[in-house]
């Protein structure tokens, strides 16, 4: 994927292009388990996933790893960070497969936002999209089981973007703060009393009520 074929950069100005091609990014290539940036390090670039995966890693107290968020192929971060004035990493970033990332400078790129509201609209959009994903999965942690946050979860899959969807079971285990096996249990419950229907991690409701019985 080309810079340009991002969706954040869907109907900004041929100006706005040009100036992008014109900024000093350059590419990195990672393998899974590679550290691509570490906590407390500046926050001087924004960067767009071509491809593979990343996660965010926080540590309790105790030093347990925490994973508060993935980004996938086709997202960028860490903007909410950057209009937070927030000026260094809070957590480690690694690749959990073979990724490819590419660097933007951040001062440079937001000039370029300045001058092209289609840009803007765009990042703002991003941002929002995250914010209410956040939300999501704060809602759904508040629930004490699994069966709970899993329920809660499936009936509001519609309001996750595409991008932002697991692609596999260890993901929604780290996203609903919930052990694998557990979550591999509960699932395996709600396909067998035909509440879902379940196809790698495509997941299609079947029947709402039996779902809204758990979170009521």
């Amino acid at each position: 994927m080309k810079i340009l074929d991002f969706k954040l950069f869907d109907n900004i100005s041929e100006r706005s292009q040009n100036e992008l091609l014109k900024l000093d990014f350059f590419s990195k290539n990672y393998e899974s388990g590679d550290k691509v940036l570490g906590k407390e390090e500046d926050l001087t670039y924004v960067m767009f996933i071509d491809q593979g995966c990343l996660k965010a890693c926080e540590y309790t107290i105790n030093g347990k790893e925490i994973v508060s968020s993935y980004y996938f192929a086709g997202d960028a971060f860490p903007f909410y960070l950057y209009f937070g004035h927030t000026r260094k990493f809070p957590y480690d970033v690694y690749a959990i497969k073979k990724t490819k990332v590419y660097f933007l400078p951040l001062k440079e790129f937001e000039k370029i936002m300045d001058t092209d509201i289609v840009l803007t609209k765009n990042i703002l959009k991003f941002v929002a999209e995250y914010t209410c994903f956040n939300k999501l999965v704060i809602r759904a942690t508040q629930y004490s089981k699994v069966s709970q946050r899993l329920a809660y979860w499936i009936l509001h899959l519609q309001e996750v973007d595409y991008l932002k969807l697991p692609t596999s079971q260890t993901m929604l285990a780290d996203i609903l703060r919930v052990n694998r096996p557990s979550l591999n249990q509960e699932l395996k419950k709600f396909a067998e009393d035909k509440a879902i229907y379940i196809e790698g991690m495509e997941i299609r409701v079947l029947d709402r009520d039996y779902l809204l019985k758990f979170i009521d």
